[in-house]
């Protein structure tokens, strides 16, 4: 690293400078805003030191935890760690630096950016561990920054912004009275459902430490350290599969993956900076990143070549096939579940219509797409095709998504900022005042949509690609509905996000309606700049628009740094040009162009339509959807995010209607009622036993004692004369005695 510095130091800095935050606002509340920027810059430029060092598997230090488990801290420094490594980092010295503009005027700033910089530390914790327990920690320090972030407008007393388009809310846990309420339950709820994930990735990772006896990725790869054959004994027993879905339990919380994707477009509560940071460089990058990890530990571990996993050798053991079958399973399961992902949540996004929301289901189903990547490549592997270029895929991906998607969000942030509303319904007419955000935002949308040449076409293309050779080479139907679901995810995208260019930028403006709303947008929880509240809506700051123009120039040459990250990632000696020339090419070769030509149809069949709706005639009156019909059901069934969330409320209500009926007929009825016939059936019982007590033992007792005193008293009367000679003639013949009896003992008598 850097100066020969040690690696431990990547994750110290973030994290003991979140603690001196607090410190540096007691002096200096400018200092304190930029400190978060200053470490996570530091730490940036350590992690883009690293790539020197890719191929040196692991660097171990001097922190032994616990010596029984082997918990030491080490580095692993593959393509995938540092990738991930620096690429969080950066995102997040970009967000720090936009959130020292866009929280400005807030208070309790040194709670947000110490949070804030702890997510970035708790993030590179965790892509930078070897060791799978501390990677954990690091995992479980996202969790907790989430909650405090999500949750962080938690004192806001004024009404929530009602949603014009929105529908009627009649669930009694779902009616807020105040904006701080709703932004506390948001936090509650992302905390609750990523627990729930969290908790079995946990009994994942201490199954697998049962058979491995090690925390270390190296370990569990490395065919040294396989002497145990802990993945043959795992397999033969039968809870392979079970551990290794326990752990992706884990990764479908943090990303969001159905079915518990519930949590992340509440989380958009939390400031936009959050917002940004969550979707683009930590928490839900952190689901994808394990997933690919262990997706290389599987190829590893299985002891199977890298170009052939399948197992037709003769040499293969009944146990060795049984625990590659088994890994199979998993990346079906790991396939299904990005595919059903990608196409659900892009079609939720299509009538959203809240700013961020829309944004935040666009970064479920393009996770959704990582996840299908992943999964494609481990089932391309079972057929001998090998997982490299599906898993290059994948990580291509986060790359691109990370960068355009940190753009909407910032971008959609200085929106927001600008116009006091979280709605686009309310917006309108934004190009004429804000140019600027304007065109960053075009080239964030026109990525996410995968137009090329913008980054989002060349990896998302890729994934699609793969999806389509699986379908071909597969036997399996299975295969052909992935590549549907990926094919109509993409339509899905461009519809959504032509729409939501058209609603916020184009047609009329809504200036009337912000000042007749003025008490709504007041309520706004990214309200907060009260002074500028009745000025035109304008670009941003240079602290808020720089990280956008850098996110905007990597987003429109990522073609031309993709090679270089394909070097990196395959380990391959190809020239850049010879790369290059190979992505372009693959797109009209007979194996690439099919997929090619029917994304495009895709677009054309989403993207057509919504530009029509939402940019060529928005500033008519949109009447596509009617009040009935079988449009307005579909409408509808869409935008109650196909009734998930009111499944899981439906059987919380259950849940807790069987709690009332178990207290008042089991517990009140029942239970209490043994309780208490038992409690007087005691008392009768002690009452007696006291009768018993007092009137027959203490009464023989007394009695006797009674008769002892009595009978002593009347005795030794006579004996007390009172007269001093008959006391001394006592004394002097009890002395008398006490002498012969001496002299008797002496002998002399």
């Amino acid at each position: 690293m850097l100066f020969g510095l040690p690696y431990y130091l990547i994750l110290v800095i973030p994290l003991g400078g979140s603690l001196l935050v607090p410190l540096v606002g007691r002096f200096s509340e400018k200092a304190r805003d930029w400190t978060p920027a200053f470490f996570m810059g530091i730490a940036m430029v350590l992690c883009w030191s690293l790539l020197p060092e890719i191929g040196h598997p692991t660097q171990t230090t001097s922190w032994m935890w616990i010596a029984a488990l082997s918990l030491e801290f080490s580095v692993l420094l593959d393509a995938l760690s540092i990738i991930m490594a620096i690429l969080a980092s950066t995102l997040c010295f970009l967000i720090f630096v936009y959130s020292t503009e866009y929280m400005a005027h807030e208070g309790d700033r040194s709670r947000f950016f110490f949070l804030m910089l702890a997510f970035g530390g708790g993030m590179l914790t965790l892509v930078l561990s070897n060791n799978l327990l501390i990677g954990f920690i690091g995992w479980e320090i996202m969790g907790f920054c989430s909650y405090g972030l999500i949750g962080f407008w938690n004192d806001k007393r004024n009404p929530p912004e009602e949603d014009p388009t929105g529908y009627e809310q009649t669930n009694p846990l779902l009616q807020f009275e105040t904006e701080g309420a709703y932004n506390s339950y948001a936090g509650t709820k992302a905390f609750i459902v990523t627990r729930i994930g969290d908790a079995f990735m946990l009994g994942g990772i201490l199954l697998l430490f049962t058979f491995t006896g090690s925390f270390l990725f190296t370990d569990m790869m490395d065919p040294v350290h396989l002497s145990n054959n802990w993945w043959e004994n795992m397999a033969s027993l039968g809870i392979l599969i079970p551990a290794l879905v326990l752990i992706f339990l884990g990764a479908i919380g943090k990303s969001g993956q159905a079915p518990l994707q519930v949590w992340l477009p509440e989380a958009m509560a939390g400031p936009t900076s959050v917002s940004a940071l969550i979707h683009a460089a930590t928490m839900v990058k952190a689901g994808v990143y394990i997933t690919a990890r262990f997706l290389i530990t599987i190829v590893s571990a299985s002891g199977i070549s890298e170009t052939h996993i399948a197992p037709p050798a003769p040499g293969f053991t009944a146990s060795q096939i049984f625990g590659f079958e088994a890994a199979l399973t998993f990346f079906i399961i790991v396939a299904i579940i990005g595919g059903i992902t990608a196409i659900m949540t892009a079609t939720m996004g299509m009538v959203s219509n809240e700013l961020k929301q829309i944004l935040a289901f666009s970064t479920l189903s393009q996770l959704g797409y990582m996840i299908l990547s992943l999964g494609v490549g481990g089932i391309l592997q079972a057929e001998g095709h090998g997982y490299s270029e599906a898993y290059l895929s994948s990580v291509l991906h986060v790359v691109a998504h990370g960068a355009f998607k940190a753009l909407l969000f910032l971008s959609s942030g200085a929106v927001i900022h600008a116009v006091h509303t979280k709605y686009i319904s309310k917006m309108g007419g934004l190009r004429k005042h804000m140019r600027k955000t304007f065109i960053v935002m075009w080239v964030g949308v026109l990525a996410l949509a995968g137009i090329p040449p913008f980054s989002g076409f060349w990896s998302k293309d890729s994934i699609i690609e793969y999806t389509y050779e699986l379908a071909v080479v597969w036997t399996n139907p299975l295969g052909w509905v992935l590549f549907i679901f990926s094919i109509l995810a993409a339509a899905c995208t461009i519809f959504y996000s032509l729409r939501l260019m058209g609603m916020t930028f184009y047609g009329p403006s809504q200036d009337e309606s912000h000042d007749s709303h003025e008490d709504e947008s007041e309520s706004h929880a990214e309200e907060e700049h009260h002074d500028d509240s009745h000025q035109t809506p304008h670009d941003p700051g240079p602290a808020m628009m720089v990280p956008l123009y850098l996110l905007a120039a990597f987003t429109v040459i990522a073609f031309v740094v993709f090679p270089f990250i394909q070097n990196i990632v395959l380990g391959e000696s190809l020239t850049w040009g010879a790369i290059l020339t190979e992505m372009i090419s693959i797109k009209f070769s007979p194996t690439g162009l099919p997929p090619f030509l029917i994304t495009l149809g895709a677009l054309a069949v989403g993207g057509i339509p919504a530009y029509i709706i939402y940019i060529k005639n928005s500033d008519k009156p949109n009447t596509v959807i009617g009040e009935k019909g079988f449009r307005r059901k579909v409408y509808n069934f869409l935008k109650h995010r196909w009734y998930i969330n009111e499944g899981y409320h439906w059987l919380l209500g259950k849940f807790l209607n069987f709690a009332t009926m178990w207290r008042i007929r089991v517990d009140e009825k029942i239970i209490d009622g043994i309780d208490f016939k038992s409690a007087d059936a005691a008392i009768a019982i002690s009452t007696k036993i006291r009768w018993f007590d007092d009137n027959v033992v203490d009464g023989f007792a007394e009695g006797i004692s009674t008769k002892s005193v009595s009978a002593s008293e009347s005795g030794l009367s006579g004996t007390q004369t009172g007269r001093i000679n008959d006391y001394v003639s006592v004394v002097m013949f009890g002395i008398g005695m006490l002498v012969i009896l001496a002299l008797v003992s002496l002998g002399v008598i």
